[in-house]
């Protein structure tokens, strides 16, 4: 119930602003992106969903973002997935531009469609093999546009529902962008932003936990045949998945005797003054 308030609250708060950007910005910006800077329409999405985040009380912990903020050239960042979630946490915790590669129907929902539009993300119908190879191609064209930013996709090719469970198998084609394209693969791992809209989970701050722990150069990346490579990465992130649910429940568990010290301490206080 403390959840379903705290999510109410954070609506409420939000509503205006996010009606604000959208009718002032993101209208404008998803229906001619071209006429727009990237730098500029970027910059303007992530201050609403940071905006957005601080009301749902959310904490980045980001590890290793500077091998993608401080890299010269294009790449494509590789990670695990969770939630809608993961996307708009990597884009409010990195300044530097990037866009996504994201399931059709994400282009239809309100606001986060226009969002989605506005920072070049590509639809992908996985229900009609013919669309996916034209969104290979497309997304190979736009790695190699040097003005364009990099690109993240899910290897998974979907949410994995179930936290507990290990990594979904990864897409060795999604690994073939990169080596058509000739950019370097950040391979990344991340963890819990699945709790952030659970009514399940009631929690005062809601960590989110982000790893690049790898930069595969174009030159290695030829080197290997997809199939070949996509267990592998698979079997490396997930171990790295395993030491953020480590760390997640240190930090939740820190969380939790936090306030019970406070609960406590308040209890004192109040028996004492009586």
């Amino acid at each position: 119930m403390r959840k379903f308030f705290q999510f109410i609250k954070a609506v409420l708060i939000c509503g205006m602003p996010i009606l604000y950007y959208h009718i002032f910005y993101m209208c404008r910006y998803a229906r001619h992106p071209e006429k727009y800077p990237m730098e500029k329409r970027y910059k303007v999405v992530r201050k609403e969903i940071r905006m957005v985040f601080k009301h749902f009380h959310v904490d980045y912990k980001m590890e290793n973002l500077e091998m993608f903020t401080s890299l010269n050239e294009k790449c494509l960042i590789i990670s695990n997935h969770h939630s809608f979630f993961d996307p708009l946490a990597v884009i409010a915790a990195s300044e530097k531009p990037l866009t996504f590669v994201c399931k059709k129907e994400i282009f239809k929902m309100p606001f986060v469609g226009k969002v989605a539009k506005a920072i070049d993300c590509f639809p992908l119908d996985r229900e009609n093999i013919m669309s996916q190879l034209t969104q290979i191609r497309n997304i190979v064209s736009y790695l190699k546009d040097q003005e364009k930013p990099s690109v993240l996709i899910y290897i998974e090719g979907t949410r994995n529902q179930n936290p507990a469970d290990a990594c979904l198998d990864f897409h060795p084609g999604t690994l073939k962008i990169a080596q058509m394209a000739g950019v370097p693969i950040l391979v990344a791992a991340s963890y819990a932003s699945f709790r952030v809209v659970d009514m399940g989970h009631y929690l005062k701050k809601y960590p989110y936990f982000f790893k690049i722990f790898k930069n595969i150069s174009p030159e290695e990346a030829k080197k290997f045949n997809t199939t070949e490579l996509a267990p592998i990465l698979r079997k490396e992130t997930n171990d790295h998945v395993n030491m953020l649910k480590a760390q997640d429940k240190a930090y939740v568990y820190a969380l939790k005797m936090s306030n019970k010290r406070k609960e406590l301490e308040t209890r004192f206080d109040v028996s004492a003054e009586s």
